[in-house]
């Protein structure tokens, strides 16, 4: 027998927590599918940026900056645990930068207006040099700083999820949608699907069905054989490097105005290292394991080394990681960097609901666009209430890092610590304690070692080969939890192993 429910959203990245979590708020009964685990795909591989996009302002995309800045206000609001407010300095090599860029930034803290959260000011060059010592002083005139946010983009997911499933909703990841089809020759109702894990079929019905499946939007529309010739989605690749906090030390993030392929770089502290990143380039098809080309990783490195007095080499790389926009198919753009970053909601005939397009900072807006959309053609408006609502974890950080990212949950934690009678670190050069993976497994849903060290922990993306390295203590601790025996474990490590040959810059350079 099928479950029925109001709404099925599939896709568990931030695009369908955003519908899943508004549509819960609003009093509807509520699943969501993941085909791999929470944010496997674009999500956990962001920037991890929340702002309105200061570079949009030259396409003059002034609706989609303002949209931006205000729902970068809610995203600070609703989960402090897991943003901040940072400042962004931008280094100017001319009067005419100077200027040009000081024009700018006033204009998008105008946009920003009652939720502005930081005022710019001016540095002049000495002032610069003594915020930031390693910068290349050849060319500087003066910078420029501004502010916007930054958050844990996995670890604000999770919270998603245990919002929503403490609303009253559902959430299975491993649970890959096969097809989607009408159970009565009219609109589409039923989704089968098979758990990935035991390899048991099964069946969900729903009065609506939305496809938020990112870059895999196009793939979704198939199965649910829609007749359908036009591509949605444009898949845009971008590379990130990631290195010791040692590299730029510095409080500000730093946000270079123009590279080579007209888009602008950014280095960023981020979990006491600096993200340097990102590219955009082109793709033909989406990848759930995208790969950086070399090229893309000597781009980065060079513009970086531009900006940089001490130099950075292929050996301070300590990860590498790479991830894919969902862009709205224009009719015609060569360049994906120019692709706005709009998103849009669209019915097929046979009533599959498509969101795509948009980024990360306005997740809960597109939430918001679907359901309203929902609701609009079917369904007796409810008010949106979540502009304003906390995670459920949601707290003022007492706690420093890692501990700090769990909010509330943060105790629960210590606690474990204490039943297992275990404080140690799962390797000494990554911030994580051993605790916390049994703590994925109990609250979390993690089912893989690369569950845990990619998106519960963030090892994966600050120091791969340590993760590679803890891999087997990770798969020890899951196993006592799920009840698994020795050959789990060794699938495990060595199924890791190959997940972090897309992060490793020595196979990477094969």
């Amino acid at each position: 027998m099928k479950k029925e429910y109001d709404i099925i959203i599939i896709g568990g990245g931030a695009t369908g927590f955003g519908c899943a979590i508004e549509a819960v708020s609003r009093g509807y009964r509520t699943l969501l599918l993941e085909a791999y685990d929470f944010g496997k795909g674009t999500s956990s591989k962001s920037t991890k940026l929340i702002h309105g996009g200061l570079r949009y302002l030259e396409n003059f995309d002034f609706a989609l900056v303002k949209e931006g800045l205000e729902e970068r206000f809610s995203f600070l609001h609703n989960a402090p645990h897991l943003t901040h407010k940072q400042s962004y300095l931008i280094p100017t090599r001319s009067y005419f930068e100077t200027v040009k860029y000081t024009i700018g930034v006033k204009l998008y803290e105008f946009l920003s207006g009652k939720y502005k959260i930081g005022k710019s000011y001016n540095l002049n060059k000495q002032q610069t040099l003594a915020v930031l010592p390693n910068i290349d002083d050849s060319k500087l005139k003066k910078s420029l700083v501004y502010y916007d946010g930054q958050f844990d983009d996995t670890r604000l997911l999770i919270s998603l999820m245990k919002t929503f499933e403490a609303k009253g909703g559902v959430a299975l990841n491993y649970h890959k949608v096969e097809k989607i089809f009408s159970s009565t020759d009219s609109k589409l109702d039923t989704v089968k699907v098979v758990d990935i894990l035991s390899g048991e079929q099964k069946e969900f019905s729903a009065k609506h069905i939305v496809n938020a499946t990112g870059t895999f939007t196009d793939k979704t529309i198939d199965i649910a054989n829609q007749q359908d010739s036009h591509k949605y989605v444009s898949v845009a690749q971008g590379t990130h490097i990631v290195f010791d906090r040692e590299k730029f030390p510095t409080e500000h993030a730093i946000l270079i105005p123009e590279t080579e392929d007209g888009r602008v770089l950014f280095i960023l502290p981020w979990h006491n290292h600096l993200i340097v990143g990102t590219t955009d380039i082109k793709k033909e098809a989406p990848s759930i394991e995208p790969r950086a080309e070399k090229s893309e990783i000597d781009f980065i490195l060079e513009t970086f080394n531009q900006y940089a007095k001490t130099k950075a080499t292929i050996e301070d790389i300590k990860s590498v990681y790479c991830g894919q926009r969902p862009l709205v198919s224009p009719k015609n753009a060569k360049n994906t960097a120019k692709i706005s970053r709009k998103h849009e909601v669209v019915e097929s005939k046979d009533g599959l609901i498509t969101v795509v397009g948009g980024k990360w900072t306005i997740f809960r807006r597109m939430g918001q666009d679907v359901l309203d959309f929902i609701e609009t053609k079917k369904i007796a408006q409810k008010i949106s209430k979540t502009s304003n609502e906390l995670l459920i974890d949601a707290i003022e950080p007492k706690e420093t890092y890692p501990l700090k990212v769990y909010g509330k949950n943060a105790e629960d934690i210590k606690i474990i610590q204490k039943e297992l009678d275990n404080h140690k670190l799962l390797h000494s050069d990554l911030p994580y304690y051993q605790a916390e993976v049994v703590y994925h497994v109990r609250a979390e849903k993690a089912k893989s070692v690369e569950d845990v060290l990619a998106r519960r922990t963030r090892a994966a993306f600050l120091d791969i080969k340590a993760s590679i390295a803890a891999a087997p203590v990770v798969a020890e601790l899951m196993a006592k939890e799920l009840g698994e025996d020795q050959a789990w474990q060794d699938q495990q490590v060595v199924s890791f192993k190959e997940f972090a040959k897309n992060f490793d810059l020595d196979e990477l350079y094969k």
